[in-house]
């Protein structure tokens, strides 16, 4: 009996080994979902086999199995594993499993059972690997899909394509016609649509950021002194048991140099990045594969990033039924309802040692969607595609006169927009220059989203380090990104991001020397020119025309002003609201996201000369009385003066005012106004 049993569970194994090989060999075949065995069923010392690819031959090979038993079968558990040793030919040229693996489907009897998820820390690789039971792995198909159902409109890439290709084919009959037509049509036409492609580019104008005031810090050194004063926050750290899963902790990288991958790894906590010197991507909406199969045990992907830039993951599918997939048996992310690119995956070879090893391969292209990304597993659609955010980058090398230009697609997740998309323009800063990041860079941006003004979130900076002027330049880009992500009202919807920058080498900074007032005796409401001097670094003097308008409501008297960069911050002022309580400081819970995105464009730049009512000095009780009874004077005069004259319905006068230069401000100096009151006409 018991040679019998054996030889049907070896026709069993070579029948399913044949089925796998020849769907295969057909390429089309629709998978349905091969029967399973319930965890129950799983005893210690049962042998079955594992499938998987490792090398450039596509073919999925097979591996020896044997059940050590089952880890947490209680119910209490929400996921036990099952523990096998692993054995045969291909585990040998491998080492066991490796990154790339998890998902592999492992079959009993020529029932699936379960997909190779994970090996333990410091053990040998065929030794003691988890596998995660299938039954708890198709959960993931019946939960709910609430992403990709945004306001935001879904791009169909397909008929992109198809328009692309019949634009393409109509203007080369259209050059076709127009050389037979004659030399003359040719050269017009040519002109027209030369000028019909050019985009409008950013003048380049460096600038830079300092202090030299004492009353006058910079906002880099006011969040360094606001870090060291607070406890550091190890926010999104790993946890001390995620080392037992080494496979979900690894994310694969293309297109990012060296020093974006420490960005990365700096800006997310926890993430571990494999090599991005020999790993790449074809993964893009050039590459879609609209009738992508599927088959268990073969390489599948999931990103975050496609395009010129390209970060996600290579794992194994455990089973297809039509087609819908599931996969990795662990999670990516462990962020539940995704929005994620399912990509295609080639695989070349494996590389391993004595504890660790890894598939090396490539994405191939985007053939549908992952939806769920959770602990036992991620699960997708495919021929369905993820909603996303166009990301386009150009950077001008100033000293080298050299562009280049960008282009990536960010699957769209509000967690991960801002800063997948500040590290791809910090990194493509760092590869088009090829250079140490240092020198003066202008940056511009454009945020197409419904919480914008007129559907548009619009900025343009400029910044000087002598280290890392990258990080200080894409500060503001990804402050407003999170801003409009973490709108409590509703979910954001940005349609595309567009940044230009201009980086050089050269130091584009300059003090304020002097700012001399047209006229030193004004009234509330006049306008007054300051001739002011600015000493560039290295460069001459330089003389810039700084305006400022007296707000109608200032009192007669002394009105000291500063002068200063608009990268600088009046730690007086700050200091003085902080000791009356001003509760401008703290965040209004109760401001819509629209009205603090218009705050924050509002703010002044590292290149404006800024115009503002200085701090108030510290008085007296004495002073403090006459001072107050000096106000109620003057405003009774204003009042009165009020009424006997026509209503002003003009725009208030800010108190600050600024100014843009071609340079970074450095420095703050001080200046003062006389204010008389207006003589009335008779």
């Amino acid at each position: 009996m018991i040679i019998i049993n054996r030889f049907l569970n070896r026709l069993k194994k070579r029948a399913l080994a044949a089925g796998i090989a020849l769907s295969l060999a057909m390429g089309s075949i629709s998978f349905a979902m091969p029967e399973i065995m319930p965890l129950t069923e799983v005893a210690p010392g049962m042998t079955g086999k594992g499938y998987t690819i490792i090398d450039q031959s596509g073919e999925i090979k097979s591996f020896d199995v044997e059940v050590v038993g089952v880890n947490g079968s209680s119910s209490k558990l929400a996921s036990p594993r099952i523990l096998i040793d692993l054995s045969g030919e291909m585990i040998n040229a491998t080492g066991g499993i490796v990154s790339g693996m998890s998902g592999s489907p492992v079959y009993v009897d020529g029932k699936l059972i379960g997909a190779a998820s994970a090996s333990f820390s410091n053990v040998y690789l065929d030794k003691r690997v988890m596998v995660t039971p299938i039954e708890y792995m198709l959960k993931l198909w019946e939960l709910p899909d609430n992403k990709n159902k945004t306001q935001l409109p879904q791009i169909d890439l397909k008929k992109i394509r198809e328009e692309a290709a019949k634009k393409a084919e109509e203007e080369a009959k259209a050059k076709e016609d127009e050389q037979t037509a004659g030399e003359a049509d040719v050269k017009k036409e040519s002109a027209e649509d030369s000028s019909k492609s050019k985009e409008a580019t950013i003048e380049e104008k460096p600038s830079d950021a300092g202090a030299a005031d004492k009353t006058y810090l910079t906002k880099e050194e006011l969040e360094a002194q606001k870090g060291a004063a607070e406890p550091e926050k190890q926010a999104g750290a790993p946890k001390e048991n995620d080392e037992q899963d080494r496979e979900k902790a690894w994310k694969m990288v293309s297109g990012f140099s060296g020093k974006g991958v420490d960005f990365l790894s700096e800006k997310i906590p926890g993430i571990k990045l494999r090599d991005a010197a020999n790993w790449n991507s074809n993964a893009g909406p050039a590459t879609i594969d609209y009738n992508a199969t599927l088959e268990p045990g073969g390489a599948v992907g999931v990103a975050q990033i496609v395009g010129d830039y390209y970060m996600g993951a290579m794992g194994t599918v455990t089973a297809v039924d039509g087609k819908r997939v599931l996969a990795f048996g662990h999670g990516n992310t462990d962020r539940g309802n995704v929005n994620y690119f399912m990509t295609g995956a080639d695989v070349f070879s494996t590389a391993h040692g004595p504890l660790d090893g890894m598939k090396i391969g490539h994405m191939t292209s985007i053939i549908g969607r992952v939806n769920q990304d959770r602990y036992d597993g991620i699960a997708g659609i495919l021929g369905e595609y993820p909603q996303n955010v166009p990301v386009i980058l150009t950077v001008n090398d100033t000293d080298l006169s050299n562009s280049q230009t960008y282009h990536s697609f960010v699957a769209y997740d509000e967690e991960v927009v801002p800063v997948l998309t500040t590290a791809m323009v910090y990194d493509s800063m760092y590869k088009t220059i090829d250079r140490a990041i240092n020198g003066t860079a202008k940056i511009h941006f454009r945020i197409r989203t419904d919480m914008g003004e007129n559907g548009v979130v619009e900025r343009t900076n400029m910044f000087y380090s002598s280290s890392d002027v990258g990080k200080q330049a894409v500060g503001e880009l990804n402050e407003l990104l999170n801003t409009i992500c973490t709108n409590k009202d509703r979910e954001a919807n940005i349609y595309d991001v567009k940044v230009d920058v201009f980086i050089g080498g050269q130091r584009m900074t300059a003090s304020i020397l002097s700012a001399t007032p047209d006229k030193t005796e004004v009234c509330a409401g006049d306008k007054v020119i300051f001739k002011t001097t600015l000493k560039p670094y290295r460069q001459e003097k330089v003389t810039v025309d700084v305006p400022y308008t007296v707000p109608k409501t200032q009192l007669p008297g002394t009105l000291n002003l500063d002068l200063h960069g608009g990268g600088l911050v009046n730690v007086a002022k700050l200091l003085l609201a902080q000791q009356a309580g001003d509760a401008s400081l703290e965040e209004d819970q109760s401001v819509k996201t629209e009205a603090k995105i218009k705050e924050m464009l509002k703010t002044a730049c590292n290149n404006d000369i800024v115009v503002e009512p200085a701090a108030a000095p510290i008085l007296t009780d004495e002073q403090q009385k006459a001072a107050v009874k000096e106000a109620i004077k003057q405003s009774k005069k204003l009042a009165e003066n009020g009424n006997k004259s026509k209503v002003d319905n003009s725009k208030p006068v800010e108190a600050v005012q600024r100014t843009a230069t071609d340079y970074v401000i450095e420095n703050v100096i001080h200046t003062t106004l006389k204010i008389v009151e207006k003589k009335e006409k008779n």
